[in-house]
């Protein structure tokens, strides 16, 4: 069986956040999203734009420290949480190197990314993560993950860019290419290992981010947003 990835370049986002609402529609987190906790958003800062979402490792430091397997890493890449088997022990949250799960505390739910594994993409060729299928610019590919990491090296080589993703925590299954470096526009740092054979929420100001905090980062973000895609017309990438 396939093992899959998403390829992000991030010089062709533009902040939209396309992703974001087509992710909240698709997988029917209007309420999760309400109480501030997102499976994707992309902030827009004054050094570049952070992408928040599910790493996808090939060896994830979720699943070996889920006491009741609430977590696990499908043979096919996503890493997919199980509602009826978690506890709602955290764990997840505070173990994560990348710092991606959220505990929505109203609906009791942990919320990140599943790649749209219910696409059955495996089963479906032509299938890819909605995140990837609305995407404006073409910032996200899809594909088998040896490819996906093939490509990234050769554009990283061609264009003098950042790979974030391809050693951190043992290699994952989201591929981010940056201009700038990755660690200076949000992306936390995590240690670079080689992968294991077979291979919290989030805060502003040290306060937990509700709706209103994500409304007022979405209003920042589209002045920024607006200067970017003026970029992308222009071809500065």
């Amino acid at each position: 069986m396939a093992q899959y990835a998403i390829l992000l370049d991030t010089r062709f986002c533009t902040g939209c956040n396309t992703c974001f609402y087509k992710c909240v529609q698709e997988n029917r987190l209007h309420d999760v999203a309400e109480n501030g906790n997102t499976r994707t958003l992309v902030y827009i800062n004054d050094t570049g734009m952070y992408h928040h979402r599910c790493m996808h490792c090939v060896d994830p430091t979720c699943v070996a420290n889920c006491e009741k397997q609430a977590l696990t890493k499908t043979e096919y890449g996503p890493v997919l949480w199980d509602a009826e088997a978690c506890i709602r022990c955290q764990t997840c949250v505070e173990k994560c190197p990348f710092h991606i799960p959220m505990f929505d505390e109203a609906n009791r739910k942990i919320v990140k990314c599943s790649m749209c594994a219910h696409r059955d993409f495996d089963q479906n060729k032509d299938a890819q993560p909605a995140c990837v299928e609305v995407c404006p610019t073409g910032a996200l590919e899809f594909g088998e993950r040896q490819a996906m990491v093939d490509k990234a090296k050769k554009m990283a080589a061609d264009f003098k860019l950042n790979i974030y993703g391809l050693e951190e925590n043992g290699g994952t299954s989201l591929l981010i290419l940056t201009q700038e470096d990755p660690l200076k526009v949000g992306y936390p740092e995590v240690e670079k290992k080689a992968a294991a054979e077979g291979g919290s929420s989030w805060k502003v100001g040290g306060a937990v981010a509700g709706a209103a905090a994500v409304a007022a980062v979405a209003y920042v973000g589209l002045k920024k947003y607006g200067e970017r895609k003026d970029q992308i017309d222009r071809g500065e990438k």
